[in-house]
């Protein structure tokens, strides 16, 4: 298989697999990056090409949890109470219909909209973030992702119920999309971001992570419908331009011209 087909036929794929688990479009270009050097390298244990995506997840999801442990990211408390999880299986609710009123988001703020859910996801426990990440964003399964992470079906239902809740909670109470009455608009954000020393004094709300039982939140099946409206209709996006000639080049170098 040529390298260059390879990144130019699932460079895409991979980058927003990455960027799925991350949430950090710059992290997730080094991350495809990296799993495309890697699989290149192995390229001869692949059996069968029907099955590649699969292997570049597989890749790609090692290098995350590489770079979650080398961060001391890994070492959280991830699945929360695993008992505990599989008890709250029930309470997950699929399948919500359409919002009765969409949410119209103008293109002008699209970008930001979609960068603050991401940050928004970040805020997550790493597993409730790869459940849902993966599951609701990337559209794998139940069993895919409970395979991935190491869990049951229950227990993974179980995040992904504390993540929508912890979402859920958050946006209803500060989203302008959701409700004209919440403080935070994407427009009022764009002015807020313009000074520095707003961000800096605010980083470390960014870095708390959410929990929904602080703030006696109840499942709000409107919010819920809308929120689902929002990320389910995220398009997907794509790496710099130059970023597959890089990836392609740095193989090439480290691996085919040298042979």
């Amino acid at each position: 298989m040529d390298i260059e087909l390879l990144i130019n036929t699932y460079g895409t794929y991979v980058f927003n697999y990455a960027l799925k688990l991350s949430c950090d479009p710059y992290v997730a270009e080094d991350l495809a990056q990296e799993t495309f050097i890697n699989a290149w390298q192995k390229i001869g244990t692949l059996e069968n090409s029907d099955a590649i995506r699969a292997w570049l997840r597989k890749i790609c999801f090692n290098n995350f949890l590489m770079k979650q442990r080398k961060n001391n990211g890994y070492n959280e408390l991830l699945y929360e109470d695993i008992n505990l999880l599989e008890k709250e299986e029930h309470l997950f609710v699929d399948n919500l219909p359409r919002p009765e009123d969409e949410v119209i988001v103008e293109e002008a703020v699209r970008d930001l909209q979609n960068g603050c859910f991401l940050a928004m996801v970040r805020r997550l426990t790493l597993h409730q973030r790869i459940a849902f990440s993966l599951v609701d964003m990337f559209g794998l399964s139940l069993e895919e992702v409970s395979e991935i992470i190491g869990i049951s079906k229950s227990a993974t239902k179980g995040l992904l119920y504390r993540a929508h809740m912890n979402l859920d909670s958050f946006f209803s109470e500060h989203c302008n999309i959701l409700d004209v009455n919440n403080p935070c608009s994407c427009k009022a954000w764009i002015e807020f971001s313009k000074t520095r020393e707003n961000l800096q004094k605010n980083s470390h709300k960014l870095m708390t992570k959410l929990d929904y039982t602080k703030s006696n939140y109840t499942f709000n099946k409107k919010v819920r419908g809308k929120i689902n409206f929002l990320y389910k209709n995220m398009p997907d996006r794509k790496p710099q331009n130059q970023w597959y000639e890089k990836v392609v080049n740095v193989i090439n170098e480290m691996y085919i011209n040298k042979n």
